[in-house]
Formats: C-alpha cells, structure tokens, sequence
C-alpha cells in the first residue's frame, strides 16, 4: 500500500487552469514591484519632460508676462522669429561657435587618444590631465581662463606684453570674445571624447595594422588608411555630440562676458541659448517669445543632426557587417 503526501494530493486535485492562474498572480506580483521602483522616473519624465515639453509648445503661441495667464496669440511670436534682428546675432554666434569648437573638439581628442596609445616615462599623468575637465567644475575652468585673458593683469597679456606688443582687449571685440570662448569649450568638452575614441582604437585588430606595415606602410600612412576609416563610427558619434552641446552653448558665455545688453545690435557672446534665458528669466514679459527661440532651436538642432545623420552614410564605415 504506497502512501500519498499531501503534496501529490494537493497536485492532483488542482486542474492545470487553477496553476496557470497562480503562476500568473505571481510574475503579476514580480512585475508590479518592478513598475513601482521604476514609477518614480515614468513620473518625473512626465512632468518635467513630456508636460513641460508640451507646455512649452503651447506658452510658444501666447503672450505670456511675469504675472497673470497666458494670452493667446497664434503664429504671432513665430513671425516675430523672422523679423528679429537679436535672434540673428544669436543664431550667428552660436553657429560661429560651432564650426570653430567642433572642429577643435575633434582634433584635440583625436591627438590625445593617439597619444595615450604609446607608453612612455609620466603616461598616468597625462592620462589624468586629459580626463581633468571632466571631473572639474565647469564654473571653476571658466573663471580660471577668465583670469588669464583679463586685459589688464592677465597671464595672456603679461606674455604678449613681454614680446613686445600691446595688450589685447580680449573682451572687447569679436575676435578676442571668440577665441576666448572657443578656447575655453574646447577645452571644457574634449575629455570624455579623448576617452571614446581611445576606446575605438584599442577596438581595431593588430593584425591589420601588421599586414599595413609588412607592406612598407609608415605611421602617417597607416594613420589615415587604416586608423582613420576603422574609428569612423567613434568620429561621427563624437561630432553629433560636440554639435549638441555647443549649439546649447550658454554658461561659458553668461559667466564670462557681462550681461546682454538687448538694445546692441552686436552683442558679441549673445547665443541662442542666451537669447531665450534673457527673454524667460530677464525680460519676463517675453516667455512666450522665449518659448518660440527655445522651440527654434529645437529645430535647429534637428536640422543638424539630420544632415550629420545623412551624411555619415557616405563617410562613416561600418565594417562588412556595417
């Protein structure tokens, strides 16, 4: 006479609905805990992106002031984007900014993480050095490079001045706010792409670079056959990036440069970022003008990334499975 635990009966009284059912209720139990921890970022997305993103839409089409609601004008702050002389300049500087930084940005990371591919005496020091600004603040490397291109008791100036030339009023002029600002964005953004593309070599095989210097390829040679081609996908990735950041551009210039004066015509470090600050936060009469600037950017930077998206069809390469 065989015995039955109560296991095997408790088992063969349930029907296969009565488990499916249970098996149910508890991936249900495992999945709400996992939907409650993760509640906290669907909510802050909600409000503080997709609300605010479509608040921002609609304050585009009001007259909005410092006090009282919102008043409806229709396309009036978008025919105003055509007609305004300030949001020209911005739109010149921000893309002046661009093509010169971008540019830099690219080429100083390249040549850093060229660098950090051989081994020589201080390689740790130089290593910490490239990722120094971006583990330092921000506002800090601003003022510092403030300080060193002041007109009068700069470190800049003291060096041009013990050449024999004049001070240069580096605030001053175009030129000088220009390649202040670009200076100091470059150096601010090349850190982390020096690692990225650092990153993309040590990805591309020995061996080719072997094969290339079997066949009497140089260093140069190999450089622009080999090394360049393969890091394509890590180039682009970083000029996207770069793009972005600097079409967004605004802290280098707010700390930098004294306040937007809206009644010049030329406000030399006037970006579009700057633009929208002065008129959401100084002009507060304005914040539904403010939103069309900042939606204007918007498709700016869509503009870019689609060309940049477009073009790397042609120059970016893959590999065989690309």
């Amino acid at each position: 006479m065989t015995s039955t635990s109560p296991l095997h009966v408790e088992g063969a009284g349930s029907t296969p609905s009565r488990r499916y059912v249970r098996l149910g209720s508890l991936r249900w139990r495992h999945a709400s805990t996992g939907y409650l921890f993760l509640l906290p970022l669907f909510v802050g997305l909600a409000v503080f992106r997709i609300y605010a993103f479509g608040y921002n839409v609609w304050l585009s089409f009001t007259k909005a002031g410092a006090f009282g609601p919102p008043r409806f004008v229709g396309m009036d702050n978008y025919r105003r984007l055509l007609s305004d002389s300030q949001l020209v300049v911005a739109l010149y500087n921000t893309l002046k900014f661009a093509l010169i930084a971008v540019p830099g940005v690219v080429v100083v990371s390249l040549l850093c993480a060229l660098l950090m591919q051989y081994r020589f005496r201080g390689e740790s020091v130089f290593r910490a050095i490239v990722f120094l600004p971006a583990v330092c603040l921000p506002t800090a490397i601003i003022l510092v490079f403030g300080w060193l291109f002041q007109t009068q008791y700069g470190l800049v100036n003291a060096a041009v001045e013990a050449v024999g030339s004049s001070p240069i009023s580096w605030f001053g002029s175009e030129a000088g706010v220009t390649t202040v600002v670009s200076i100091i964005v470059v150096y601010l953004s090349f850190s982390v792409p020096a690692i990225i593309l650092y990153a993309g070599m040590q990805d591309i095989p020995s061996d080719v670079y072997e094969a290339a210097m079997l066949d009497g390829a140089g260093p140069v040679r190999r450089f622009f056959s080999i090394t360049l081609p393969l890091l394509t996908p890590s180039l682009f990735f970083v000029i996207l990036t770069s793009t972005i950041g600097i079409l967004k551009l605004f802290d280098t210039v707010y700390i930098l440069l004294p306040p937007v004066d809206h009644s010049v015509a030329t406000n030399y470090g006037l970006t579009l970022v700057y633009y929208y600050y002065y008129l959401a936060f100084i002009d507060a009469g304005q914040r539904g003008y403010a939103a069309a600037v900042s939606l204007f950017l918007l498709a700016l930077i869509l503009g870019v990334s689609i060309v940049l998206l477009r073009l790397q069809r042609r120059f970016v390469h893959y590999g065989e499975d690309g």
